[in-house]
């Protein structure tokens, strides 16, 4: 398999979203101080915006990967106790 062909791989790979669920326990800056240490992409405005559409809908697409990394980014978000879960981005699909 050459370098052209594993691009190629990556590129037809589904693209996941990772999801953060409202939740009525912890605070702002709280889930934005998470979000910014386990998603590192993510800057503290974004994280913030992120928040309110949380907050304000009952779920926001924290960011988009591929499968392994939602289901870590995911898995980190849990861990510090808020709800989270990933998702095929179907806006992404081919």
């Amino acid at each position: 398999v050459n370098d052209f062909e594993k691009k190629e791989a990556v590129d037809k790979e589904p693209i996941w979203k990772v999801l953060l669920h409202n939740d009525d326990v912890h605070t702002f800056d709280y889930v934005i101080d998470t979000i910014v240490k386990v998603v590192r992409t993510v800057t503290r405005k974004k994280a913030h915006r992120i928040t309110m559409e949380a907050h304000k809908s009952g779920l926001a697409t924290v960011t988009t990967t591929w499968k392994q990394l939602a289901r870590e980014y995911s898995l980190g978000l849990q861990k510090a106790g808020l709800t989270s879960s990933i998702a095929p981005d179907k806006s992404n699909s081919c």
